[in-house]
């Protein structure tokens, strides 16, 4: 009766305090981008694109690879991991791209909740001359959520569900980029309960005022009328490493964090300030690039 009450306690506790106050809400998945702010939708240009913008996988040169791994708040009993690539294709047909993001509750090695989702997405170059492009880009997510067996031996099984995304991203004179992102166009909507998952519309831009110095605001609202600002910078200190730092909005946040390359290994932290009473994150991953020509 004691565990019983033990292990219910925690569920319950741990879908409460978790990140997820609904199914699939966003946490970010590049370090990159939390360290400055969560502003990607207009610099997405990495392993990371097909989740913050498929449309800037139109902009790779060379195939890449990433991952990375957080602890949202610091909570012993939640984690994130994402795993992902970009394989660019040719001028004509863009690139492909890929993404696998698992989130999970876990209690005493139980994965109490377990949110996955796995994205194919495609990036188009629709229009380039001396000084502007438009690209163009797609994704679909297959979100499936399961919850673990309860101790009375129930199965409640587990909801699966696709959802569809949007983005562009326009560069004029190299130094500035547009980026605006539409998350879950089609309404998904998962379990018994039909329960709708997040549905956001996100714009954004970047500005480069010297070389090895990006700057990014963007704007994000949700369909329940949440809107979210975040801002962030990143700048070259010794070449290869970068520093960056960044703020957000709804909860406010303070950001930062760094990325070393070398060859085509990138190495990347990033952390943010839990707003209110929650204890930061801490955020790291790795990007693997090859072949072709280094940007």
């Amino acid at each position: 009766m004691i565990r019983s009450a033990t292990i219910t306690v925690a569920f319950v506790l741990g879908l409460a305090a978790s990140t997820a106050q609904a199914a699939f809400e966003n946490v970010d998945i590049s370090p990159r981008a939390r360290a400055m702010g969560g502003a990607a939708v207009a610099v997405a240009d990495d392993a990371f694109a097909p989740f913050f913008n498929p449309a800037g996988m139109a902009g790779q040169t060379r195939p890449a690879l990433g991952n990375s791994y957080v602890k949202p708040y610091g909570l012993s009993f939640n984690e994130q991991m994402y795993f992902g690539g970009v394989a660019p294709l040719s001028a004509r047909l863009g690139a492909l791209g890929f993404g696998y993001r698992r989130f999970a509750v876990t209690y005493q090695d139980v994965d109490l909740t377990t949110e996955s989702t796995f994205t194919l997405a495609h990036g188009l170059t629709l229009y380039e001359d001396l000084h502007s492009t438009i690209r163009f880009g797609t994704a679909l997510n297959l979100y499936d959520l399961e919850y673990a067996e309860t101790v009375g031996g129930v199965d409640p099984g587990h909801a699966s569900v696709v959802g569809a995304d949007v983005g562009l991203q326009v560069v004029l004179h190299e130094r500035t980029r547009l980026g605006v992102m539409v998350r879950n166009l089609n309404n998904p909507q998962i379990g018994l309960d039909s329960e709708e998952l997040m549905q956001q519309l996100t714009g954004g831009i970047s500005y480069m005022p010297y070389d090895g110095v990006t700057t990014a605001f963007e704007v994000g609202n949700t369909l329940d009328g949440q809107t979210r600002y975040r801002g962030g910078v990143e700048f070259a200190a010794l070449g290869a490493l970068h520093l960056r730092g960044g703020v957000a909005t709804n909860p406010s946040l303070v950001t930062g964090g760094f990325g070393y390359g070398y060859g085509g290994i990138t190495v990347d932290y990033g952390f943010s300030t839990g707003g209110g009473v929650l204890s930061p994150s801490h955020q790291f991953g790795m990007t693997f690039a090859w072949g072709g020509e280094a940007p």
